[in-house]
């Protein structure tokens, strides 16, 4: 189940999906401003996406040149 960030701009709502045909459920709580992760391709997400009820987040991955490195100094 591949999921992907979304900011809800929709009324307060709850919602159980149900994806793949193993019947995944799903349960998610929607609040107005705050990130979700929906799976992309889920007719619901579409209608919300419709609705202008969902934005796309971008996604980062993580590479070497993002990250943090620890300089420290050499014990005597």
């Amino acid at each position: 189940m591949t999921l992907t960030p979304y900011r809800y701009a929709g009324p307060p709502s709850a919602v159980s999906l149900y994806m793949g045909q193993a019947r995944q459920k799903l349960d998610v709580l929607l609040h107005p401003g705050k990130t979700v992760e929906l799976p992309a391709d889920h007719v619901y997400t579409r209608a919300l996406l419709a609705l202008n009820h969902l934005y796309p987040l971008p996604t980062y991955a993580k590479t070497a040149s993002n990250a943090l490195v620890l300089h420290q100094p050499d014990k005597d």
